[in-house]
């Protein structure tokens, strides 16, 4: 250094006992003052909330759950409601600080690839009403958090608000969960709602999945990309039309969209405090995964839905005296849509069975204006609700070497078939989704007993090889009646009613198809003359059309691909995909 050249001053650094929760989160060097320079000058609320730590080796060190950012505006502290539990309220989240919070008992990495750790107080000894209505559904984030929850640009208001409105429309009859008026009022406060931001970006997920239905809500809405969870795969082509509606807003993929979900929930103590919002996020993602074909996934979460409500007892009676009415409605139906859910997807992949029926059934107002849907509700769980453990004890046996002929049927498999061939309520009785859920749940129902029955015992081939008391369930062409009634319910009902189940009702259609197709291959020795005279071989091609035609890419599913190649190989002939190809409306 030239003599020229001035030194500064030097000057003793003050030692600051404790840095400002902002600055030790940037790890930038604070004044101690109160508030500091720095959150001064970035508009940030200083706060010393961190408990100070001795120094010394601590062992292993933690993962940070936050990411280092750079400086933004500070979040508005919002005012919530003083009756908010207090594993709710902002100053009780230990997610806030995290100097403060205890150490991970768990690392988990979710869908995106991210690392994170599930923290959060013990409240095993809330109240149940507290932990179930939580103010705004069992808010967890610490709002007064600069760092917190932020949604994704990708996932838009008015995205969410068009999800929500078809699903109101197409399938809030047929899954009755949600309330629409609290749905609504939260979309400009998602910011500040990351349980909510969960519940409704799981509830897009699946509605991505159903562009057919986002269609009839938004004509000119664009189609979702295929899997790719980046902005990058969002389809952001608008119309050439020169019409002054505005456009529809992209959609994301559904795992780009399930991705948010897990991401928002990391911002949730859900797993310590559940909520009845938690119930419904994990069904919906159980439903996404149910769509995507990825059965695992599917199974985990309407396991994890199941779990949270009997976590909140809910499954029990006297639950429901403590919560306030609107609350016990909602949450009443969510348990008898998991009961319906749980039993399908068990007899769909032979699983076990958790729910049993411990809750009376939802109450049916004749003046209200839910009457119609709440009464195609109670017809569809009067259905499901004969299929017990002991049905799923006897469906899940592996397969033994059959009995010798002419051993009957067990009893209850007998019984069963009669309860289900009942008539079922007439036509406008109910939405046209339900109707469409009812026929072809109950014919789907029909050919699992009738599945079970042909593994059981050897069927005859009419009737009148039994006896004269017997009816048709138990015959070996049993499938050709159940699909004639498939066929004769979809022509009478609207495209629409069946898009609105979307593969549910697809895979039950699909199962009806493959029993047919099997019962066709032995036709020359199995089906009797008269059954094969009405047609059992147009049905089934019908049958094919319906599940290359409910929903979008149905050409392409994996379900259509195996019911045509068993329809070719048992019809001896081609059957050509393009009956099941949806004709283009332009």
């Amino acid at each position: 250094m030239s003599s020229g050249t001035l030194r500064p001053p030097f000057r003793k650094s003050v030692k600051v006992r404790q840095a400002c929760d902002c600055c030790r989160a940037r790890k930038v060097r604070c004044d101690g003052a109160s508030p500091c320079a720095n959150c001064t000058s970035a508009t940030f609320e200083c706060t010393y909330l961190a408990v100070h730590k001795k120094t010394g080796p601590k062992g292993r060190r933690r993962v940070s759950t936050q990411p280092r950012y750079a400086v933004r505006p500070a979040v508005p502290v919002i005012n919530l409601p003083p009756e908010l539990p207090a594993a709710s309220r902002p100053d009780s989240e230990p997610d806030s600080v995290a100097s403060a919070s205890p150490e991970p008992e768990q690392l988990l990495e979710d869908q995106a690839g991210h690392r994170y750790a599930q923290l959060g107080p013990h409240t095993a000894g809330t109240p149940v009403d507290a932990r179930l209505l939580g103010g705004h559904h069992g808010i967890c984030t610490n709002l007064r958090d600069p760092f917190g929850f932020q949604p994704s640009p990708l996932v838009s208001t008015e995205l969410v608000a068009l999800c929500l409105d078809a699903f109101f429309t197409h399938k809030y009859p047929i899954t009755p969960i949600l309330d629409r008026r609290q749905m609504e009022a939260a979309l400009p406060h998602l910011a500040a709602l990351p349980e909510l931001y969960a519940l409704l970006t799981a509830c897009c997920a699946v509605m991505v999945l159903s562009p057919e239905i986002l269609e009839s809500s938004s004509p000119s809405s664009p189609s979702p990309s295929p899997s790719s969870p980046s902005a990058a795969s969002i389809s952001t082509s608008t119309s050439t039309s020169t019409s002054t509606s505005p456009a529809p807003p992209a959609l994301p993929s559904a795992e780009f969209l399930i991705s948010e979900t897990t991401r928002a929930r990391r911002f949730c103590n859900y797993i310590e405090s559940p909520s009845l919002t938690t119930v419904q996020t994990s069904f919906f993602l159980f439903s996404a995964f149910f769509c995507l074909g990825r059965d695992n996934s599917a199974w985990f979460y309407i396991r994890e839905a199941i779990t949270m409500l009997q976590l909140l007892r809910l499954h029990e009676e006297d639950t429901y005296a403590s919560i306030a009415p609107d609350q016990a409605a909602f949450s009443r139906r969510l348990f008898w849509v998991l009961f319906i859910t749980e039993r399908a997807y068990a007899l769909q992949r032979h699983r076990l069975l958790t729910l049993q029926r411990t809750l009376a059934l939802p109450a049916v107002d004749p003046a209200g204006p839910e009457a119609h849907i709440l009464s195609g509700f109670l017809d569809l769980i009067s259905l499901f609700q004969h299929f017990d453990n002991d049905f799923l004890a006897l469906w899940n046996l592996p397969l033994a070497t059959p009995p010798p002929a002419g051993t009957p049927p067990p009893e209850p498999l007998t019984r069963l078939q009669s309860v289900l061939a009942r008539r079922g309520p007439p036509p406008g009785h109910c939405a046209e989704s339900q109707q469409a859920d009812l026929v072809v749940s109950r014919q789907w129902l029909k050919t699992m007993v009738w599945q079970l029955c042909v593994s059981k015992t050897p069927l005859p081939s009419s009737s009148r090889s039994r006896s004269r008391t017997a009816d048709d369930s138990m015959t070996l062409h049993y499938p050709v009646t159940i699909a004639r009634e498939v066929v004769a319910a979809a022509r009478d009902l609207p495209r629409g009613a069946l898009e609105a189940n979307g593969v549910g009702i697809v895979e039950k259609v699909f199962d009806i198809g493959c029993s047919l197709a099997d019962v066709l291959a032995l036709a020359p020795r199995a089906a009797p003359p008269e059954a094969l005279a009405v047609g059992p071989r147009d049905c089934l091609v019908e049958i094919v059309r319906i599940v290359g035609n409910t929903v979008r890419g149905g050409g392409e599913s994996r379900h259509l691909r195996v019911l045509v190649a068993k329809a070719s190989e048992c019809l001896r002939v081609g059957v050509d995909r393009g009956v099941a190809v949806r004709p283009c409306v332009k």
